[in-house]
């Protein structure tokens, strides 16, 4: 009986190993952003690694590489800072997908991330690279958002509707495929407002991205995206809403 397990076993490893000689992918991820966006910081996450709170500024490139799935994974975390930015495109060339992070919790630099994420998207568009853009930060958003008070008391938690609700919008919030681009509000961002960007609805208006309809508007023009490209907004130190970037990746 032992032998008769033993067999099972040796043959459903060796079926996998078969299977894994044919199907078996590589996928190419270019992680690009500005410095202190937190690139490094979700390499490490998609690879289970603990957050480290005072990471080294990665000076040209670094490559790490796992599986995830039947797929060999490599990723490669470029500098943000300006002198390399002429590195990117060699990387992006060999992509086949581009992550962009921004840091949420800055917008001291706000104009010169969407000019980089607008260039990074025209740069790639012609190709059908997948593309993630991805907030990073949102743990610190959260402490910038007031309170909600009803006659100087907390407001009462949300029911099991407005939970439910809420589950859902989580689900196909990343997409966008059920929203009007128009209708969504703009704001006057500053340091007292920022936690509205940790609605994805509204940081894809604020970066001018109508993915319902596939358009980037950008201060001179408006162009057609043919691509799957989606957006999250993530904390690397919590870990929230990483595993979502992961099954979106397994999905590809």
């Amino acid at each position: 009986m032992l032998g008769v397990e033993w067999l099972k076993q040796w043959a459903t490893t060796w079926w996998h190993f078969l299977f894994s000689l044919f199907y078996q992918k590589e996928l190419n991820i270019v992680i690009v952003g500005l410095q202190n966006s937190g690139k490094t910081s979700l390499t490490s996450a998609l690879l289970s690694k603990p957050f480290e709170e005072n990471t080294i500024p990665t000076l040209g490139m670094q490559m790490e590489q796992f599986h995830l799935g039947l797929n060999m994974v490599r990723v490669f975390d470029l500098a943000g800072q300006a002198r390399f930015h002429h590195m990117w495109k060699t990387y992006l060339l060999r992509a086949d997908l581009v992550i962009f992070v921004l840091d949420l919790s800055d917008i001291t630099n706000w104009q010169e991330v969407k000019q980089k994420l607008h260039e990074t998207i025209c740069d790639t568009n012609h190709d059908g690279i997948p593309m993630l853009i991805v907030g990073n930060k949102i743990d610190l958003l959260t402490a910038l958002e007031p309170t909600n008070l009803v006659n100087g008391r907390k407001a009462p938690k949300k029911n099991a509707t407005d939970q439910s609700a809420l589950e859902q919008w989580k689900s196909m919030a990343p997409l966008l495929r059920n929203y009007e681009y128009d209708d969504i509000p703009t704001y006057q961002l500053d340091e007292s407002n920022l936690y509205v960007l940790r609605n994805v609805e509204t940081l894809s208006k604020e970066l001018g991205l109508d993915l319902k309809n596939g358009i980037l508007y950008t201060p001179d023009s408006q162009i057609y995206l043919d691509r799957d490209l989606a957006v999250f907004t993530i904390s690397c130190k919590n870990g929230d809403y990483v595993q979502d970037i992961v099954d979106w990746i397994v999905q590809l």
